[in-house]
């Protein structure tokens, strides 16, 4: 009669363990999820470039991270009938109501070889830990003037000239597109092995991040800023050199842009590779350690010629674009000028304008933002100084006389300035302060007493993020709950 009772009481106990078992899991995957959610920006995604192309234009996928300071790596899917070349990157970083906005956009190029349909199958890329899936797509190429193999070509034909010796079939080389350049002028390095397709030859990369290391530690020059897209990889593609086919498994390239006179010296390297040699024994395989030697080389460093500034000016080729918020003002109004300088060269590097001093304007401190493209062929962007000045008397007023920036043309070889070509017109009272511009536009301090300065703007991002730590909480009340009973 007792035996049926304590049978129950067991099934009653073990179903109370099974249940806490199973809250307990469920608590557990929803607080690490949680925080992960917390951890990962929500704000990355997958983009494609256009999918109508002709054949020497390439189709790009990129990720594009939001409130990323630092540049993740990615490895992009192989696509079959496509050949991966050129990788980018893209950063972006800009001011919002006093606020630090990052924008990093991440991009590799496909080439095809030959014009038609092709299907881009879904495919997952990680970023962060987090598993990121594509939706499948179509991209149709066009003949165009070129064909894949002659875009190839173009894009290897800088570096053809630093490769000496091509008679062998395998070479291993380290290739500059310059081989002088001024201070703070940017060059190519690019660290490939190139294997005739006609090489009877069978390899595999042997211990290659270890060599890698290595190699890069010998030859990235200590006296250069670096701008390097980062390869995780090793990319194929298919070349021409002079004439003849090769296929190029590109390690390592990046710009460099030298900080000190001193010439570039590039020591020679190797590379240890594993090659099958079968000459012993018929249809017996063996697999031999065999290295390649780069050669030596040197890019020579030019100084400036002699100018009072030419110890701080930036090198490269760059142009202007400026904008002016209100040509027509009362002195004491504020107005916005936009002074932005683009171009090719090391955009991070490029120092505000020289503000000549004056007693016309008050010139406050500009919001800086920044654009920069690095690939391997160049580092194109654009700064962008954003100025508030007012005005304290009237008169006409060239903007140029003001704003000037100073840099030297590595084209040209020459120093050349930047002037800007707006004019403000200032009427009215010195020193008196307008209610209304005579443009219509409102002036720094328009309607300032109206100003309600108790209002608080709503932070939804803080709301969510209490919010979640919210949930955390009570996820962990809920765990200790359910140990306790």
């Amino acid at each position: 009669m007792r035996r049926a009772p304590r049978s129950g009481q067991f099934q009653i106990k073990l179903t109370k363990y099974l249940f806490k078992i199973y809250a307990l899991t469920n608590i557990i995957l929803c607080f690490f999820g949680t925080c992960h959610a917390q951890g990962v920006d929500e704000n990355i995604s997958i983009e494609f470039g256009s999918k109508t192309l002709s054949l020497d234009q390439p189709f790009v996928i990129s990720v594009v991270l939001s409130n990323a300071e630092s540049r993740p790596s990615i490895i992009f899917p192989e696509i079959n009938g496509l050949e991966k070349r050129s990788k980018s990157a893209t950063s972006t970083i800009s001011t919002v109501d006093g606020k630090k906005i990052v924008l990093q956009t991440i991009s590799q190029e496909y080439f095809a070889s030959k014009a038609g349909n092709y299907l881009i199958p879904e495919f997952v890329i990680t970023v962060y830990g987090v598993r990121l899936k594509s939706e499948e797509t179509m991209v149709v190429f066009s003949q165009g003037n070129l064909d894949g193999a002659d875009a190839a070509t173009i894009e290897n034909e800088g570096l053809e000239a630093d490769i000496e010796d091509i008679n062998e079939g395998i070479f291993l080389s380290v290739q500059t597109d310059k081989k002088s350049v001024y201070i703070r002028q940017g060059f190519a390095l690019r660290i490939s092995l190139y294997i005739s397709e006609d090489a009877p030859v069978e390899m595999e990369f042997y211990q290659f991040n270890r060599q890698l290391q290595s190699i890069l530690k010998k030859v990235r020059p200590v006296n250069c800023w670096e701008e390097n897209v980062g390869l995780e990889e090793i990319v194929r593609r298919k070349v021409k050199i002079r004439g003849n086919a090769y296929t190029e498994y590109n390690m390592y390239q990046s710009r460099l842009f030298p900080i000190t006179s001193d010439n570039i010296v590039l020591p020679s390297i190797s590379l240890d590779m594993l090659v099958v040699d079968n000459s012993n024994a018929v249809n017996v395989e063996r697999k031999v350690v065999k290295t390649f030697k780069s050669k030596a080389s040197t890019v020579l460093v030019k100084q400036l010629p002699n100018h009072p500034l030419r110890d701080q000016v930036a090198v490269g080729l760059y142009s202007l674009k400026e904008k002016l918020s209100s040509e027509l003002v009362y002195p004491g109004e504020s107005v916005r000028y936009m002074f932005k300088v683009e171009g090719t060269g090391n955009i991070a590097a490029i120092s505000p304008p020289v503000i000549q001093a004056n007693s016309s304007f008050d010139i406050y401190p500009p919001e800086v933002s920044q654009v920069i493209k690095r690939s391997y062929q160049n580092v194109i962007g654009e700064k962008t100084f954003d100025y508030f000045v007012v005005p304290r008397k009237d008169g006409d007023f060239s903007l140029a006389r003001y704003f000037q920036w100073i840099y030297f043309n590595s084209e040209t070889e020459k120093y050349d300035t930047l002037r800007s070509s707006r004019k403000l017109q200032v009427k009215g009272e010195d020193y008196k302060l307008a209610n209304f511009s005579l443009s219509g536009s409102s002036g720094l301090y328009d309607n300032l007493e109206n100003l309600d300065s108790s209002k608080e703007t709503i932070d939804f991002k803080q709301i969510l993020k209490d919010a979640t730590n919210a949930i955390v909480i009570v996820l962990l009340l809920v765990m200790i709950w359910v140990f306790r009973k």
